[in-house]
């Protein structure tokens, strides 16, 4: 059992690489969506509410709906990650997985200019709205990882691997990320493993619910 987080700047395709591996492995692919339905049905406030283009203020960290959000949003990270292997995307996937031996740490980037060229394409906007839009972005992830992990989002020393896909196409990152993964499962890493997480339980139940089980190909 093992999980492989990503993480991505707006533009860099990171979502569809996460798909495309998720797919080439035969794995369930937790993002937004997927963390937002089992949150809600603990009546919680949408992550959208702290996540969304504004970024979060420092006092957010005070208000406790958005704390436990937060809090259970954690936590089920940890209960997909202990239930069967996943591709993780975004949701901080890095910091509440981070350190485990059997989860890779990916980080997808790409230029500025490459990053709003693909914003402004996709969205029929000018280049220099598109660029605008792509630098909100970085502001909100870098402060929401900062606020509530204490950890810099963009530093790339959190990853175990980076790839930038104004370099390779998003086809071989895909192939890249399965290699690193198997490589470092293979090398019998030290450290904990996420076989040793104890989800709550309705929560572990409400996961199984969502994804059931799928093939583990490793």
């Amino acid at each position: 059992m093992g999980s492989i987080t990503i993480s991505r700047q707006l533009g860099s395709h990171g979502a569809r690489v996460a798909r495309g591996v998720a797919r080439k492995l035969g794995w369930p692919l937790a993002d937004k969506a997927t963390i937002n339905t089992v949150i809600r049905e603990y009546g919680l406030t949408q992550l959208d509410d702290i996540y969304g283009p504004k970024p979060p203020r420092f006092w957010d960290l005070f208000e406790n709906n958005k704390v436990w959000t937060i809090e259970w949003m954690n936590k089920t990270i940890q209960a997909i990650a202990a239930q069967e292997d996943a591709v993780i995307l975004g949701r901080g996937g890095f910091a509440v997985l981070g350190g485990y031996a059997d989860v890779l740490n990916v980080f997808i980037k790409a230029s500025d200019d490459v990053r709003a060229h693909r914003i402004g394409l996709r969205d029929d906007i000018s280049q220099a709205d598109a660029a605008e839009k792509v630098a909100a972005d970085d502001k909100a992830r870098a402060k929401f990882t900062r606020l509530f992990y204490s950890l810099d989002w963009a530093d790339e020393s959190n990853f175990d691997l980076v790839l930038d896909t104004g370099e390779v196409t998003d086809e071989v990152a895909m192939d890249r990320i399965i290699e690193a993964y198997r490589a470092k499962i293979s090398a019998a890493p030290a450290g904990p493993s996420i076989a040793e997480l104890v989800p709550d339980a309705l929560l572990a139940e409400s996961v199984r619910g969502r994804f059931g089980k799928t093939s583990q190909t490793h």
